[in-house]
């Protein structure tokens, strides 16, 4: 049962061209995000592949649903391919993006922990433009001023600010949600 409705799912995830019968302009691409596979039964991100026939010369080609869009980039050997890399030369890859959320997290750790170990006697306004010049010096950009100041404090101990901001933020997601939820109702 199981396998016939993975056989159903990849024979319905098709691109556009290969729908219409244009294999030679087919991109091997169906789209960007994510989405389940249902053969290895895991979420899979970045571009979602074709799973035509027409493929099965292309490198790519095999049981990914998705793989993610730098290899697409890189390996993806398809005729309608090179159009769609000229038309998504922009487009991120979830990898590069976690990559970089992942590098940038790392550095405000180190800047907070600079600012941190030399704060002992220095006053708010000190330890605040300390921080700011941690920052620039690590090409982070500067958050806004309830962050700032929050972040501030947190450094010299006082933790109440920064609990407060987040307690705020989780309350304005609240309400938008609950006027998400109203307006599609």
């Amino acid at each position: 049962m199981f396998s016939r409705w993975a056989d159903e799912f990849e024979r319905m995830h098709r691109s556009l061209p290969c729908l219409r019968g244009s294999h030679g302009a087919c991109p091997h691409l169906c789209g960007l995000g994510d989405g389940l596979n249902p053969g290895r039964l895991r979420l899979e991100f970045g571009a979602a592949l074709c799973k035509c026939d027409c493929h099965t010369g292309c490198p790519l080609a095999g049981d990914k649903m998705a793989v993610p869009v730098k290899t697409w980039r890189d390996l993806c050997s398809c005729p309608g391919a090179e159009a769609a890399r000229q038309d998504l030369a922009g487009a991120p890859d979830f990898d590069e993006y976690m990559a970089r959320f992942r590098r940038d997290a790392e550095l405000r750790r180190d800047a907070d922990e600079a600012v941190r170990a030399q704060a002992a006697g220095r006053s708010r306004e000190e330890v605040r433009d300390l921080y700011i010049s941690e920052l620039r010096s690590r090409g982070l950009p500067i958050p806004s001023d309830d962050v700032l100041d929050a972040k501030v404090d947190a450094i010299l101990g006082d933790y109440l600010p920064a609990a407060r901001l987040f307690g705020q933020n989780l309350a304005d997601l609240a309400r938008f949600a609950g006027s998400m939820w109203r307006a599609l109702r």
